[in-house]
C-alpha cells in the first residue's frame, strides 16, 4: 500500500517536457497573431494617412482655383497627368508679386504633392463644361493603386 502512494506522488509532481512545449507553442502562436495585427494596423494607418493627404491636397488646389477664378482654366491646361518626381520640384514663391498666379500656385502644389505622396503618384486637373476634376492616384506598399477624384465648380 505504501508503494502505491509513492507512485501517485511521483506522477503528480511538476510538469512534463511535453506540457512545457505545448504551452510555449500556444504562446508563440499568440505572439505571432499580435505581430500580424500590428503589421496590418500599420498598413491601414499608412493608407489612411495618404487618403487624408489627398483630401487636403485636392481642397488646397480647389481653393487656389476659386481664389483665381478668372484664370481657373489655366490650372487645368498647365497640369495634366503630373507624376510626382523622386526629387523635390522648385519654382514656388511664397512672397512678392511672383507669388500670385496659376503657375506659382501649381509650382507650390507640386511641392506639396512631393511632400505628401510617394514618388510615382499622379495628379491631374481637367475641365469639362465649367466643372473641374482633380484626380490623384498613388500606389501603396502592396502595389494597389488608389484613385481619388474631386469634381467642383470654382
Amino acid at each position: 500500500m505504501q508503494a502505491r502512494k509513492f507512485q501517485t506522488l511521483q506522477e503528480s509532481q511538476g510538469f512534463t517536457l511535453i506540457e512545457v512545449l505545448v504551452a510555449m507553442l500556444i504562446i508563440a502562436i499568440g505572439i505571432l497573431g499580435i505581430a500580424a495585427l500590428q503589421y496590418k494596423g500599420l498598413q491601414y494607418n499608412q493608407d489612411a494617412y495618404f487618403r487624408t493627404q489627398v483630401n487636403f491636397l485636392a481642397y488646397d488646389i480647389a481653393d487656389r482655383m476659386r481664389l483665381n477664378k478668372a484664370n481657373a482654366a489655366s490650372y487645368a491646361s498647365n497640369l495634366s497627368n503630373y507624376t510626382v518626381p523622386a526629387t523635390r520640384p522648385g519654382g514656388c514663391t511664397q512672397t512678392g508679386s511672383s507669388a500670385i498666379g496659376a503657375s506659382n500656385d501649381l509650382a507650390c502644389w507640386k511641392q506639396e504633392l512631393y511632400d505628401a505622396l510617394p514618388p510615382g503618384s499622379i495628379a491631374d486637373i481637367s475641365s469639362s463644361g465649367g466643372q473641374y476634376t482633380i484626380s490623384i492616384s498613388w500606389t501603396d506598399r502592396e502595389g494597389n493603386t488608389h484613385d481619388i477624384k474631386y469634381t467642383f465648380e470654382p
